[in-house]
């Protein structure tokens, strides 16, 4: 049953990390056109630093102690038989508080800076949590519950977690994974809840690196467990065996320096779960092999008929023990499965290789294993970009330069577009004029226009002043009615005007008709005639010298012509 999504990278380099008692294992890969190999293996002594737990870290709840737990099996029975003595369960008065995780802040930060320093970059980082620090708990379910397949007993994680908080857990449901157990009947399948413990060590560590601004915090995408792992690499060994000779039963035995992992399958299936603490690599091969027998009795198991070893040290003494006790099962080790050409040496090694696979290897290979990932999201590395707002400014600053100029280039290529339609426009013999031939008729229309502008300027030579008479006596005769009781006698010539001689009745009028004419006055005599008072008078009136009325007109619509000729060649 798959959990959670699958995870595949493609960076060139993972760093797989696993955790096994006072010692820290990794492994480095890198992935090339031929596959994936082995760059380097770590080791780092931990040493004794604590946490205190976290909030929001996984416990249950009404434990006598971190470690001991209960599966159900057969008829729903709970079994704690050697819970005492596997998980120093002192008694009904012991103590309920929790232990401090056990960190290794400064292992992990070494074995990345030595990363570093030797040209890998800065891997992605899988881990793999060590058996002894996650909870099982099995979950029955009826088959007329929510099952998405009735024969494969998939179903999903929302009902799941709903049955598990119902088991009077406190957990985070980020951090919890199911695997499918084989059913115990018809009507029941089963489930194996797996979630960390509080002395869960790599979270703790993770916070502790999170916390501390000076240290990096590591590209984590995997939390594995080593059950996952060791099922999907079982899984895949089970399939090396052709039809006829696959077992039915098979066994898989991970023996540490502080622990022994147990996993039962029937086909490639898991059946049964056991973490015994009181059973490591100082015990003798005779030791392990009885107390596995001991286990198929109790939970009605079946003889085994394929036995896959994995152990820390002595693993050829531990083989030849069971090949002794099980002389009926098939006994190989597991780490002949591991799809690389390097050999690993350790459970703890193989456990960091499994885990860096899960990122890194093919997709063929990954098909065997459960997508198991505890690894929490508030623990994920925040990408945050490398420079400040300034560059952004900039950024902003360039794209609206951008953003003008495209514009302005289609405003021009618009209105390009438009000469060539107005070109387009055009009676062909004109639009397929020779540029030549146009420069030479612009050429001869603008010799032509000087000269009709030259002999415009000789004709209002002789046209200057030429009806200034007229329009002298005109005007005149015009002023001389307006004025009224004044009369002209003679009208001299001058070489600057006329020079008027009349008279008048009254010397007001005299004034008046020389300011109408802007003339002067040189002379004003005063007499009576008939008893009437008569003024007789001289005046000199200017003549302008100016053109006529008609050429004037002329030469302005002459002009116009010209300047528009400018203007649309």
């Amino acid at each position: 049953m798959k959990s959670a999504k699958a995870i595949h990278t493609k960076a060139p380099y993972v760093l797989g990390l696993s955790v096994a008692g006072r010692t820290l294992y990794g492994v480095l890969l890198q992935h090339t056109g031929e596959g994936v190999r082995i760059v380097r293996q770590f080791t780092r002594q931990r040493i004794a630093r604590f946490a205190t737990v976290q909030q929001g870290v996984p416990e249950v709840k009404g434990q006598e102690s971190a470690s001991d737990f209960s599966i159900q099996f057969g008829g729903g029975q709970t079994t704690s038989l050697f819970l005492k003595s596997e998980f120093d369960v002192s008694g009904d008065g012991a103590s309920t508080q929790t232990p401090a995780a056990a960190l290794f802040v400064t292992e992990v930060s070494d074995v990345l800076s030595e990363c570093r320093e030797a040209g890998y970059g800065d891997p992605e980082v899988a881990f793999c949590l060590p058996s002894a620090e996650l909870a099982y708990v099995e979950l029955r379910l009826p088959r007329r519950a929510r099952f998405k397949d009735q024969d494969t007993g998939e179903l999903d994680r929302k009902a799941l977690l709903e049955l598990l908080e119902q088991q009077n857990l406190v957990f985070d449901p980020n951090q919890v994974a199911f695997l499918a157990l084989t059913p115990s009947d018809n009507e029941t399948h089963r489930f194996l809840a797996v979630l960390p413990r509080p002395t869960e060590p790599i979270t703790a560590t993770l916070k502790a690196l999170k916390a501390e601004s000076n240290r990096k915090l590591p590209r984590t995408r995997l939390f594995e467990t080593e059950v996952s792992l060791y099922l999907g690499l079982a899984r895949r060994a089970l399939r090396s065996f052709s039809a006829a000779e696959r077992p039915q039963r098979s066994l898989v035995l991970r023996v540490g320096h502080e622990d022994t992992l147990m996993l039962f399958l029937q086909d490639e299936t898991l059946h049964h779960v056991e973490s015994l603490r009181s059973l490591s690599v100082h015990d003798t091969p005779e030791t392990i092999c009885s107390r596995v027998l001991l286990l198929q009795d109790e939970y009605g198991i079946g003889e085994v008929e394929a036995i896959f070893l994995l152990s820390e040290q002595s693993e050829s003494d531990l083989q030849r023990g069971f090949e002794v006790f099980f002389p009926k099962a098939r006994v190989v080790s597991l780490r002949r499965y591991v799809p690389v050409e390097a050999e690993v040496h350790g459970a703890g090694f193989l456990a960091a290789l499994l885990a860096a696979l899960r990122l890194q290897a093919d997709r063929s290979f990954l098909e065997t294993f459960e997508t198991v990932n505890l690894f929490p999201p508030s623990l994920r590395r925040r990408w945050t970009l490398p420079f400040g707002w300034h560059v952004w400014a900039l950024y902003g600053l360039l794209f609206v330069t951008t953003l003008f100029f495209v514009w302005r280039y289609l405003e021009l290529n618009a209105a390009l577009k438009a000469r060539q339609d107005v070109l387009r426009r055009l009676p062909p013999a004109i639009a397929e004029t020779d540029a030549k031939a146009l420069e030479r008729r612009i050429d001869s229309l603008n010799a032509r226009t000087l000269q009709a502008l030259q002999a415009l300027e000789v004709l209002d030579s002789l046209l200057v002043g030429s009806d200034r008479w007229s329009r002298s006596l005109a005007q005149l005769s015009r002023e001389v009615a307006a004025v009224g009781g004044i009369w002209v006698d003679s009208w001299k010539p001058q070489s600057t005007g006329v020079q008027l001689v009349g008279s008048a009745l009254a010397r007001e009028r005299v004034v008046e008709l020389a300011q109408r004419l802007e003339g002067t006055i040189r002379e004003l005599t005063f007499a009576e005639i008939r008893e009437w008072p008569v003024y007789a008078f001289v005046i000199e009136i200017p003549l302008p010298n100016e053109l006529p009325e008609p050429a004037r007109y002329l030469r302005e619509r002459v002009a116009t012509a010209a300047a528009q000729s400018t203007t649309n060649p």
